[in-house]
Order: structure tokens, then sequence, then C-alpha cells
């Protein structure tokens, strides 16, 4: 595989966290004038490498941008997979945790899952002061599809066994209906 397929994978694998330059340029055995060139010569039909600062990201080019909205208005309309589930119960119960927490937590990568989180509109990514990770928590949306008032109010292992094995029946039962 030539550097530029290497460069793709890296960044398809990094997700939308991507990767510093100088991490790119270290792994490619490469400087970063080279890897500027690289860079500069990636093409791709619906995919285009961003910089964000020091970050490269590799994201869909703008013109799929309408097709990009019918998958998520359909994705929508489709049931949460198990992993969406997991990954949303973790995210609700350890609130604010990064990408990283919930793969230590979950023992897998779950960037497939946060995106559909995210897409949906359960959980949000905001900006971490400490690190170039996002933190990730719920949104009001997420409360009121689990007829929440506030996180607070979620079953707790302090709670009646019972209280949580109906509310997860019910979360398990909500599955698509967050639209």
């Amino acid at each position: 595989m030539d550097n530029i397929g290497i460069l793709e994978a890296l960044l398809y694998t990094a997700g939308d966290e991507g990767l510093e330059a100088s991490q790119l340029a270290e792994i490619l055995d490469i400087d970063l004038t080279a890897l500027s060139d690289l860079i500069e010569s990636y093409q791709s039909e619906g995919l285009a490498i961003q910089k964000y600062g020091n970050i490269y990201i590799l994201t869909s080019k703008k013109e799929a941008a309408s097709y990009i909205e019918q998958l998520v208005e359909q994705k929508s309309n489709m049931k949460l997979s198990q992993a969406a589930m997991e990954t949303l119960s973790i995210i609700a119960y350890n609130q604010p945790l990064t990408r990283s927490d919930i793969e230590l937590i979950r023992g897998i990568n779950s960037d497939g899952a946060v995106r559909t989180l995210i897409a949906r509109g359960l959980i949000e990514a905001k900006d971490n002061e400490q690190s170039r990770s996002h933190l990730l928590n719920t949104t009001d949306l997420f409360l009121n599809v689990f007829g929440l008032e506030k996180i607070e109010d979620l079953p707790t292992t302090e709670e009646d066994e019972e209280e949580m094995e109906d509310f997860f029946s019910n979360l398990v039962n909500q599955k698509g209906d967050s639209k």
C-alpha cells in the first residue's frame, strides 16, 4: 500500500477526532513538507482531507451533503443497534465522557454508535478544554424520548432493581422512536 492509501486508512480510523500532522508524518516516516504534499495530492470522489489547526480529518465532500442528509433522515427512522443502546446507557450514566472512555468501558471501538447517537440528537459532543477530545453528554431530546425530567431521574442501583429493569425494557422498546 502506498503512503496515500495509508494516510487515508489512518484518518478513516481516527474518525472525527483526526490526527496531528506530526503524528501522521512520524507514522508515514516522512517530513512535514512531504506530508503536506501528500495531502495536497489526495484525490477521492467523495472524500476530502480537512485541516483544522494542526489536525487533519477525513471528511465527506460538500457536494455529498444533500445525500448524507437523506441518509441521516432515513437512519433516524431506523431502530438503534444494540451497540448504540449500550453506548447510550454508558453515556447517560457516566457523562460527561470521551469516546476513549466509552471504548475502555465497552472494550470495543464505539465511533459508529456515537455518530449514530449524535445524528439522532440523543447525545452531543462538546469541546474539552483539557484535551482535544470531545466530551459526550445526553441531550434534552434524550430526556424527552425516555420520559425523564432530568438526568438524575435515571434508575440507579440504590433503587429497586425492578424499576431499573423496567427502564431498560422501556429503553429497548423505544428504539427508533427518537424522532
